[in-house]
C-alpha cells in the first residue's frame, strides 16, 4: 500500500459530542505550530501562531458559553 503525500492537515478543530451515556461533550485540538517552522516562511509562521492564538480564545468563549447554558438548564431542572 502506498501512501498519499497529504497537502493540509487540521491546525485546529472543535467538536461537540453526544455519547451514549447521555453526556454532552465538548473537545478542542491543535497542533504545535512550531514543528511547522520548518516547512513556513517567517512571515507565515507569525501569521499561524497568531490566527490559532485568537481561534483558540473565541473557540474558549464558545465552550464556556455552551457549558454556563448547561449548568443553568441544569439548576432549574
Amino acid at each position: 500500500m502506498t501512501r498519499k503525500k497529504r497537502e493540509e492537515a487540521t491546525l485546529l478543530s472543535y467538536s461537540l459530542l453526544y455519547n451514549k451515556a447521555g453526556n454532552l461533550v465538548t473537545e478542542r485540538t491543535s497542533t504545535d505550530v512550531t514543528k511547522l517552522k520548518k516547512f513556513l516562511s517567517r512571515e507565515e509562521h507569525a501569521i499561524l501562531e497568531t490566527v490559532i492564538r485568537d481561534a483558540t480564545v473565541a473557540l474558549d468563549k464558545i465552550h464556556n458559553y455552551i457549558e454556563s447554558n448547561l449548568n443553568a438548564r441544569k439548576m432549574t431542572e
